[in-house]
């Protein structure tokens, strides 16, 4: 586990809130907190898509993306006042875990690891912390330690200035 503080907090927002840049991670849960606190479980509900005449409709994956999220939170912050707080919490997708686990020679399959990272601004301040979760016992922590190391390369290459905490 890393913690992150994020220098340039308006282009991070910008890059968090209109661009692609994080599209592609899965969302456990949002809770933004402007006039009121509004709550986002990430998790698929997939009763509402059966019964469809296209059963290939129904998403494959537990979370929603956050593409699927963005505008939604994005409309809930944007505007003149800045929100007391929010806090994200998005899984690596599924495909990119796979990479990462196959990248540490690891023998855990990628149903058995989820890799966290934490979005939380509160007091002015905003901390990006990452987390690794097993579904199983193990003394391995290649994944962890690939995962504390992904996040800031993901940040450098999308020219996101940080420091580490």
């Amino acid at each position: 586990m890393i913690a992150i503080k994020i220098q340039r907090q308006k282009d991070f927002m910008g890059k968090l809130l209109t661009s692609e840049v994080f599209d592609a991670f899965l969302v456990n849960e949002a809770t933004i907190e402007t006039f009121n606190t509004f709550h986002i479980d990430g998790k698929i509900h997939k009763d509402f898509y059966r019964g469809d005449a296209q059963s290939d409709d129904i998403p494959v994956n537990e979370f929603s993306s956050w593409k699927e999220l963005r505008p939604i939170c994005l409309d809930l912050i944007k505007g003149k006042r800045t929100p007391l707080g929010f806090k994200f919490i998005f899984y690596l997708d599924n495909s990119s875990k796979k990479e990462l686990i196959v990248t540490t020679g690891s023998d855990i399959l990628p149903e058995q690891v989820s890799l966290g990272l934490n979005i939380k601004y509160s007091s002015g301040e905003m901390v990006l912390t990452t987390g690794t979760a097993f579904n199983i016992f193990t003394l391995d922590k290649e994944i962890e330690k690939a995962w504390d190391t992904y996040i800031p390369s993901f940040l450098d290459k999308n020219n996101i200035e940080y420091e580490l905490l």
